[in-house]
């Protein structure tokens, strides 16, 4: 019964975000709304953590079997990323570095 509540809270935040992602005049992904959603009522003490620790356990615990499809389908896309390898690539360290050196900044001037 426990697992029912957990999945029910955590699914109700869920479709509260899309349906404020549907609401918005720009694309904005729901489950980040949701995700927002449920992190506030859990800060305002609206609802208890442990109505959704054991199904949020349960989820990450297996989250890795959710990717799988994902990488299936990019198996079908394999040409098109083999030939943009290397600008994926660049453009990943590219972003590891600036986001490294603006956190890195941020807490120099936060830290005098």
């Amino acid at each position: 019964m426990r697992l029912a509540r957990d999945f029910l809270i955590i699914l109700a935040c869920l479709q509260l975000g899309k349906g404020v992602a549907a609401l918005l005049p720009f694309g904005f992904p729901g489950s980040i709304i949701g995700l927002f959603v449920l992190f506030m009522l859990l800060s305002l003490q609206l609802i208890r953590l442990n109505w959704v620790h054991d199904g949020g356990q349960l989820i990450l615990r297996h989250m890795a079997l959710l990717f799988i499809p994902v990488a299936v389908g990019l198996l079908g896309y394999l040409d098109v990323l083999s030939d943009g390898l290397w600008l994926i690539i660049g453009t990943s360290l590219a972003g590891l570095v600036l986001i490294l050196l603006c956190v890195g900044h941020l807490y120099q001037r936060w830290s005098r």
